[in-house]
């Protein structure tokens, strides 16, 4: 599906991604999509669990040029020691996460204070009419969609999961709603609660 992306699609990746600084974790980097993306100085490291994606990231990455270690690991699940990176991010992947709270208490585990989540994700419409008929049609999406789950609520689902919002927006836009920005480890600095509130209440 990546090969067919458009400008707009190009543009969320990129708008992710350039913001990135020092040793960085990505969740999910299927085929490298993202690498384009990444500032030259940064320390990549990445996880993925399919090992077909794996297979031919790998060889993706040979011809890059750069130093990045590729992983066959879960996110639910990170074979890193605490306190491991600056940054995580992700992007249209936390649809696909089979368990969403304990990949987040590992991204919390992984961060070092201050490090932020990075973040581009779509979201289960907010509209009574659109969200109802979201929910109806996930089980065949999940089929056909190597298990996306279209009616997730993540934005919500990151602030349960111990996170306050660094950034935050909500783009309203067909197919489904999209969501950008970061976060940090609730406490660790002080983010913006009111923000639960405002736009990510769209989706609860």
């Amino acid at each position: 599906m990546t090969a067919h992306e458009g400008e707009q699609q190009h543009a969320a990746r990129r708008r992710v991604v350039s913001q990135l600084r020092g040793r960085v974790l990505e969740i999910g980097f299927g085929l490298g999509t993202n690498w384009e993306y990444l500032p030259e100085d940064v320390e990549y490291t990445g996880i993925e669990p399919d090992p077909y994606m794996l297979e031919r990231a790998r060889a993706h990455a040979a011809t890059l040029g750069r130093p990045m270690q590729l992983v066959d690991a879960r996110a639910e699940s990170l074979p890193f020691p605490d306190a491991s990176f600056d940054a995580v991010f992700t992007t249209l992947t936390f649809c696909t996460v089979e368990d969403v709270p304990a990949a987040l208490a590992e991204v919390r585990r992984v961060l070092r204070p201050g490090g932020e989540l990075h973040f581009w994700e779509h979201v289960r419409p907010g509209g009574r009419v659109t969200g109802t008929l979201t929910d109806a049609i996930a089980p065949a999406w999940r089929r056909l969609g190597g298990g996306c789950n279209p009616n997730r609520r993540t934005a919500v689902a990151f602030q349960r999961g111990g996170f306050e919002y660094t950034e935050f927006k909500r783009v309203t836009a067909p197919p489904m709603p999209m969501i950008f920005g970061r976060a940090r480890v609730a406490g660790d600095t002080a983010g913006r609660a009111d923000i639960l509130d405002r736009e990510v209440a769209a989706e609860a």
